[in-house]
């Protein structure tokens, strides 16, 4: 005889149902936030790779914030190192303009107008402060304003500035740091002295930095004196002198921009690349994942259908 019963078969098709419940519940929550799983215990085997991956993304994403600050303050060294080498020329192409056609005529309007300039750029500012001041960002580099304290102050002008020695060194990815800081005096002492060299003949005093020339000294007049002549012939090397090395200057400058450039577009592929890579652990495919839930729900309807049909069952249905 054999023995009918529909008990263990229930039990059975219920837990089935209560899987497929679960399988579709999950399904359901990836389709509604897109990851694979809430808490990392439901990926425990890709924790490791997925915490490092995020640290490695969060300090990428800081270096190129620092790369975009160190960017635009050296555009902003590039114009005022330019500025300042077109102000030493200014200050050479007068002195020779002068001895070439042996007037002092506007002769002391261009090399203020060149002192004028060199202040306005020394004194450069950013968000941050004054460029030129080391870590004194704010407080101007220069404590003088017009082209006669140069007459009192020391020969060279080492007196005049007043930035610090201190420079910041931010590091642009994960190797490579750099050196952020171009002070005042590196790059301004050269034509504050050759400025203050001129200002002085040209109140009688003879200068006592080299070379020191003969004199007597001026003021220059039309047509120049010979003493005059020697003393704006031997100027011209030093100005020749303090225009290149202006120049070299604003070359390193640029060295460093074209490696900040360089350094964040690396940043930019190396990003991208993590963000991948959090993303394969962490993300579901939007459209696996639908189809997916998909099939979950109708296994989970099927499940419903046969233990329905289980719970409609009876013995008497084999009695009869």
């Amino acid at each position: 005889m054999t023995r009918v019963s529909t008990f263990q078969q229930s039990q059975l098709l219920l837990n089935d149902m209560l899987q497929n419940q679960q399988a579709a519940n999950k399904a359901q929550r990836q389709v509604s936030t897109g990851h694979v799983a809430d808490f990392y215990k439901d990926i425990y085997q890709d924790t490791a790779s997925l915490t490092g991956a995020k640290s490695l993304l969060a300090r990428l994403e800081q270096h190129k914030e620092n790369g975009g600050v160190i960017k635009s303050t050296l555009f902003s060294y590039d114009q005022a190192l330019g500025g300042l080498e077109k102000a030493g020329t200014d200050v050479k192409e007068a002195v020779i303009g002068a001895i070439n056609s042996s007037t002092a005529l506007g002769f002391d309007a261009a090399i203020e107008g060149a002192f004028e300039a060199t202040m306005n750029f020394l004194n450069s500012q950013t968000s941050e402060g004054y460029l030129f001041s080391g870590s004194k960002q704010d407080t101007s580099p220069l404590n003088i304003t017009q082209v006669s304290d140069l007459l009192t102050a020391a020969e060279p002008p080492t007196d005049i500035f007043v930035n610090n020695s201190l420079k910041k060194t931010i590091k642009i990815d994960e190797n490579r740091s750099i050196e952020l800081g171009i002070l005042a005096d590196d790059v301004g002492l050269e034509i504050m002295t050759a400025i203050q060299r001129i200002v002085l003949w040209q109140n009688g005093t003879v200068p006592s930095t080299a070379p020191v020339p003969a004199g007597p000294a001026g003021p220059a007049s039309t047509p120049l004196s010979a003493s005059d002549q020697a003393f704006l012939t031997g100027e011209i090397a030093n100005l020749e002198d303090l225009v290149k090395n202006l120049a070299e200057k604003r070359g390193i400058n640029g060295l460093n921009q074209k490696i900040v450039d360089e350094t964040l577009v690396s940043l930019d592929a190396q990003i991208d690349q993590s963000k991948v890579f959090i993303s394969n652990i962490e993300d579901v495919d939007a459209a696996e994942a639908i189809t997916n839930l998909n099939q979950k729900n109708f296994a989970l309807e099927a499940s419903y259908n046969v233990l329905s049909q289980v719970n409609r069952l009876s013995l008497l249905n084999f009695l009869r």
